[in-house]
Order: structure tokens, then sequence, then C-alpha cells
């Protein structure tokens, strides 16, 4: 330690003067900017590629606010992206938060789903025959227009999204072991190219 403390410019009386307390401060201080650091130049994940390109579903002006990928405590692969842009025929910003979850072998991939909307279901315990009744507060959508085994989003698609009172609808699909969550923070129309671009995500890599 003191050795790091002459290499950055302390003197021999300043560290010699250093009292425990202080010096366990700067130890911590040290090692928690460093493990900080760490953690931020990981999470940047500038060789993840992107989830989706704005282009793609009709908007522009594109700007990343977030791109990383990480593996969750339970070993799951996950991706997250948030854009910013333009919806040129209605004149308004838009905000996308989109992650992508491919899940571990061990884990059933429906009760993933199910917790990924915040529905907490133990894997031991799940019977499938259960699935309706953990879904009924969600609205189900056409899973074959959605390319998907499963598909549902929180609130219904003529739902006004504003700042205030609800201020996002969130689409959850499922097929095989990836889920897509689909968030979005103003009103969208929902056309079949907006979807034939997010069901294209399953098709992708990004590890």
């Amino acid at each position: 330690m003191k050795k790091f403390l002459y290499r950055h410019g302390w003197s021999y009386d300043q560290v010699r003067s250093l009292k425990v307390v202080p010096l366990c401060f700067l130890v911590y201080i040290l090692v928690t900017y460093g493990f900080t650091a760490m953690t931020r130049n990981q999470s940047i994940g500038q060789e993840t590629p992107l989830i989706i390109h704005l282009s793609d579903l009709g908007f522009v002006d594109e700007s990343v606010e977030k791109n990383h990928s990480w593996t969750d405590g339970l070993g799951n692969k996950r991706v997250e992206c948030i854009l910013l842009g333009m919806d040129p025929a209605a004149s308004q910003h838009v905000r996308f938060n989109i992650q992508v979850v491919d899940y571990q072998e061990d884990i059933n991939p429906v009760v993933g789903y199910l917790r990924e909307m915040g529905i907490s279901v133990p894997q031991n315990t799940f019977q499938t025959q259960d699935l309706e009744h953990y879904l009924e507060d969600m609205h189900e959508l056409d899973a074959e227009q959605w390319g998907s085994e499963l598909a549902y989003s929180s609130q219904t698609f003529d739902v006004e999204l504003t700042s205030y009172g609800i201020p996002n609808n969130t689409i959850y699909l499922l097929s095989g072991n990836r889920a897509i969550i689909f968030r979005y923070y103003t009103k969208i129309d929902i056309t079949q190219e907006l979807i034939d671009s997010v069901v294209s995500i399953y098709q992708k890599s990004f590890y």
C-alpha cells in the first residue's frame, strides 16, 4: 500500500502520518473505484451488436442510450438495448427498451417468462394447466401473428401512454428458450412490419 501511495505522489511524511482509520478508508475508496470502473467497462458491452435498429421499426434519428449483455445470477444470458428516435408519421419522440433473455437448460422457459412479468412461480411446482391463471391480468395477443409460442402485453394497444398514469406498455414474447421483452413509452401503431421486425430477433445471435 505504501509503495502505491509513493508512486502516486505521496511523500514519506504524508504516508507515515496516516492513521489506521483514514488508511482503511483510503483503501476502501481505491478498491471501490477500481471495482466500479471495471464493472462500468464491462457493462458497456462494446462488442454486443444492437438487438434491432429503429429503421427496422419504421422510425428515424436513432440514438442508443444503452446496449449491453450479461449473464444473470441464474446463468441466463441477457441483452438489453434502449433506443431513442422519432416517429415521422406522428412527429413525436419515441423510446424503446428491448430485452432478450436466453434461458439456460436448467430453467423452465415458461417459468422464466412469467418471472419477466413479475409473476413469481416456483419451478418445481409449476404446472402448464395453471398458466391461464397466472396470466389472467395480462392481455393475450395472437401468438401465431407474433411468431411465438406465448405472446402477451401488459396493456391493450389502444391505451394512451403518457408520462403520467400508465408510463409504458410491454409486450412479452416466448419461443423455445428465448424471451423477447419489448417496452415502449408512447403510443405507436403495431403494424405487421413492426411485428415482423420484433419477431426477427428470434433468429439473431448476440454472443
